[in-house]
């Protein structure tokens, strides 16, 4: 077996059969193609690491080049894991963790200190994580409303939107995250990848002076993508906006920040203490220390996943 970048590997088609039985992901290097492009994760390293036998790609391990904000207000990089999959009747095999740590040694020389990745404890493949040094950051709660009244409200004219203002965006989520560590850095072109990959449109999006909220209709039913605002009052007006869209279930994932899950809770939503996704990371040199880097003020948002 040998271990190959994703862009050495020359017939990336091959991917599709892995891709597809491990996430039902039908696998298209063309768009991909377009996503590395976009994305300022992907586009600037080897994008992955495929694991080749005989010419049949048996396993392959995502690598991101990731932003992060540290405690003493510096941007530092840091690696990211993504798309770990082992073809079937390949288990068990060592594949997976031949890709890791080719991943790991990857991460170091480009002077990374820390691995990050989001996996679920359900998951065979968590115990391997924690095998290789991985431990939780923290999990992803979710809040959830089963709503009593069905009736909608017509929309004002004020309430509709035409366009994305992603300058104003910007503006309310960096004072929401000037005193957050973690996953908290980005620019307009981070916003934009970020609406085009999550297939964001405008009309799922409400902006105000203080706030906003990106979410996702799903026939009778409102998922909560992100919500940033200055204050509770905001954040409870922007929930309110949601639930008025939505006819029976408004819901959301990853409520990190303890004040707008109190919110939701004020609001009748059940909010679960943790959640079955976790962000786990790996230490890489002897010097690195999670704890001395983020402190206990990491975030991230569910639109930061990978």
């Amino acid at each position: 077996m040998e271990i190959r970048t994703y862009r050495e590997w020359e017939t990336k088609g091959d991917l599709l059969p892995l891709m597809e039985q491990a996430f039902g992901w039908p696998f298209d290097p063309l768009e991909f193609e377009k996503t590395i492009k976009l994305d300022p994760r992907l586009r600037n390293g080897c994008v992955g690491f495929c694991a080749v036998n005989k010419g049949e790609v048996l396993g392959y391990v995502g690598v991101m080049d990731l932003a992060t904000r540290t405690v003493d207000g510096k941007t530092k990089k840091v690696g990211g894991i993504y798309g770990v999959a082992t073809l079937p009747g390949h288990t068990r095999r060592g594949i997976c963790t031949a890709l890791l740590n080719q991943a790991h040694k990857y991460f170091i020389e480009r002077d990374y200190r820390f691995s990050f990745l989001t996996t679920s404890p359900t998951l065979a493949a968590y115990v391997l994580y924690e095998k290789l040094g991985y431990f939780d950051v923290t999990s992803f709660p979710g809040v959830y409303k089963l709503k009593e009244k069905t009736e909608r409200r017509k929309t004002s004219e004020r309430e509709k939107v035409s366009k994305l203002d992603f300058d104003r965006m910007l503006e309310i989520y960096d004072e929401y995250v000037k005193s957050r560590t973690g996953f908290v850095v980005r620019d307009k072109a981070y916003m934009k990848m970020l609406i085009k990959t999550h297939e964001i449109a405008a009309k799922e999006c409400i902006t105000t002076q203080k706030g906003y909220v990106i979410f996702k209709k799903e026939k009778k039913q409102a998922r909560i993508r992100e919500l940033i605002a200055q204050n509770r009052k905001e954040m409870n007006r922007l929930i309110g906006l949601v639930e008025e869209k939505a006819q029976n279930v408004v819901y959301g994932r990853a409520v990190l920040d303890p004040t707008l899950r109190q919110v939701y809770e004020s609001r009748g939503f059940s909010a679960l203490g943790t959640g079955h996704g976790v962000l786990m990371v790996k230490e890489l040199t002897d010097d690195a220390s999670f704890n001395e880097a983020y402190g206990d003020r990491f975030y991230m948002s569910v639109l930061d996943h990978f």
